[in-house]
């Protein structure tokens, strides 16, 4: 960043020139500063309010209950559509597995749940049980159940007006955040800083709907 004349400098939000008085300097959780005008201020904010929340986001393990980082937690759909969400040890003893493993695990203690078998993780759409080889959409139904679908079941549901929310799918995040599968969490950190300067709504680049895509992007990932 720097200073043009002794009174006006660039916005790293919008590029604009403005006086250095109506720049506020912004602090990223990575230790990056950017100078904002009084505009791109709270596009700067509420992108570190998200970096902040995801840093810190975590959830518990449906099978030993334990707290993880949600990095740390795969989903796993079982034949009768029921979504549960566990550790790699827990994961390890879900029945039905490639290893061979047909112990029933515990899912919130209780052990009547465990005796179904594992259909496949994320291929088993849990509407009209096809296997599928795409990602499954994870859709929040409107009397709040979770379900795991197949794109023709989730264009049904859709329809029939029953469709809370539809959870971006990973290869939908990745394609925004342009990281390959199996990118590190810096990788992906990087990108999204990246990619959320081009979408800020102040850049010929940038809309609000693209701002919006690339946060949901990355949290998707994290």
């Amino acid at each position: 960043m720097a200073v043009v004349d002794g009174r006006r400098d660039g916005c790293d939000g919008c590029g604009r020139l403005v006086l250095l008085d109506r720049l506020t300097t912004v602090s990223m959780p990575d230790g990056e500063t950017v100078a904002c005008c009084l505009d791109c201020e709270p596009y700067a904010r509420e992108a570190v309010e998200r970096l902040a929340s995801l840093d810190r986001c975590r959830a518990d393990c449906d099978g030993c209950t334990g707290d993880f980082s949600r990095g740390d937690l795969e989903d796993v759909v079982l034949v009768d559509g029921t979504v549960v969400t566990c550790c790699p040890d827990c994961l390890a003893e879900v029945p039905g597995r490639s290893d061979g493993n047909t112990e029933p695990s515990v899912a919130n203690g209780r052990s009547d749940v465990e005796t179904t078998e594992l259909a496949t993780t994320r291929s088993c759409c849990s509407q009209c049980h096809e296997w599928v080889e795409a990602e499954l959409f994870r859709v929040t139904t409107i009397d709040d159940r979770t379900e795991a679908l197949c794109a023709d079941c989730t264009e049904r549901a859709k329809a029939d007006g029953v469709v809370a929310d539809v959870m971006m799918r990973t290869t939908e995040a990745r394609a925004v955040l342009g990281v390959d599968e199996g990118a590190t969490d810096e990788a992906i950190r990087e990108a999204f800083l990246r990619q959320i300067k081009r979408a800020h709504p102040d850049r010929k680049s940038g809309s609000r709907s693209a701002f919006t895509l690339v946060k949901d992007a990355y949290d998707r990932l994290r």
